[in-house]
């Protein structure tokens, strides 16, 4: 699946950091940082807006040490392999 197939409500896990191994690939420290802890966490995240360029957004968030909540919003593109569609879970029995 690529990201230009996503929907909003669509869920994904995010399984790695994006260029993670490419030569070149830049991403900012705190970016990675976010990648990391959203692996770390194992929990699927859902899409919330298609941006006018075609490109899928999610949103999430942690608790700093603090108490307070950090939010982070981050885009997905099609040359990123560090996610992977989430079926939702079925009910009843």
């Amino acid at each position: 699946m690529k990201s230009s197939d996503l929907k909003v409500g669509d869920r994904i896990r995010i399984i790695g950091i994006p260029g993670d191994g490419i030569s070149g690939y830049q991403i900012f420290p705190e970016t990675a940082r976010v990648y990391k802890k959203l692996v770390a966490r194992g929990r699927s995240v859902r899409i919330y807006q298609i941006d006018e360029d075609g490109s899928p957004w999610f949103a999430c968030r942690f608790r700093t040490k603090a108490g307070k909540w950090e939010y982070h919003f981050l885009a997905v593109s099609d040359t990123d392999s560090n996610w992977i569609a989430v079926k939702g879970r079925q009910m009843g029995g």
